[in-house]
């Protein structure tokens, strides 16, 4: 390789090496627990970046295994995350928000724990892509809020933790669900029909179970589950896509054998 071939090829993976080191201003995690469904698959991303004047940016976005099952008013009902101890970081500090979103202080996400910081939307203010900053914090970086959560907490700790609420999993042809208020607090709705059937009477009911949010139907001697909102949490970080690695471990090789070349 020619010495101007080689300070060009240098220079090129000295780039994507410096792009990469740059990449720790911004994380990256998947969700990939629930209180309802199964644990292990990757149901939202959050991405944490630096942004202008100083600002931390949050994108929060629902993933495939839930878009795929949505039905209607599908989204993000709530998400909530940690400041690093001794962060000044509060409610008061995030700005961006949705219209009908709000943010309070100290706040537990079902199993996950309790969060510094939880951010909540109206039951008809749902998306499938949360985005906020927050500003006015000197010096922080997106590490400062990739903290676990603390508490007593059934599904274990984690960084952030998210309520998805108007899918539809399980057997769900028919009965009815329960409500939420805005401060997550229960407001099942109940419904009890009587038919005949071979000249017996038999008795559906409907009931909301706030803990597994599901709607339980009975029917005689049967029993389906209709899954309508879950708690999400985690704290696996996105890992870097592997052409990058691939690509940077081969320039590394190629660069070694040209300077064992050179003497």
């Amino acid at each position: 390789m020619s010495s101007l071939k080689f300070t060009r090829f240098a220079g090129l993976c000295a780039s994507l090496a410096l792009s990469v080191s740059a990449q720790a201003s911004s994380l990256s995690f998947y969700l990939d627990q629930s209180n309802v469904l199964a644990d292990g698959t990757n149901y939202l991303r959050v991405d944490v970046a630096d942004g202008a004047g100083g600002a931390i940016d949050f994108t929060v976005q629902v993933l495939g295994p839930l878009t795929g099952i949505a039905g209607s008013n599908f989204g993000i009902q709530s998400f909530a995350l940690n400041v690093v101890p001794g962060g000044d970081a509060e409610a008061m500090d995030i700005s961006g928000l949705p219209q009908g979103w709000k943010a309070v202080n100290d706040r537990r996400m079902d199993g996950f724990g309790r969060f510094d910081i939880k951010l909540r939307g109206k039951g008809n203010a749902r998306l499938e892509t949360l985005t906020f900053s927050i500003t006015g914090i000197d010096g922080d970086t997106p590490e400062d809020y990739a903290i676990l959560s603390t508490g007593k907490s059934p599904q274990g700790h984690e960084f952030f933790a998210a309520r998805v609420a108007g899918f539809r999993s399980g057997e769900c042809d028919s009965g009815g669900c329960g409500s939420w208020d805005d401060d997550d607090n229960m407001s099942p709705r109940f419904a009890m029909q009587t038919f005949g059937k071979g000249g017996h009477d038999w008795s559906r009911i409907w009931r909301h179970d706030w803990r597994g949010h599901m709607d339980h139907h009975w029917d005689g001697d049967w029993l389906q589950d209709c899954i309508t909102s879950g708690f999400f949490g985690g704290s696996t970080a996105v890992p870097l896509p592997g052409a990058a690695w691939l690509f940077l471990t081969g320039a590394a090789g190629i660069v070694a054998r040209a300077r064992r070349r050179r003497t």
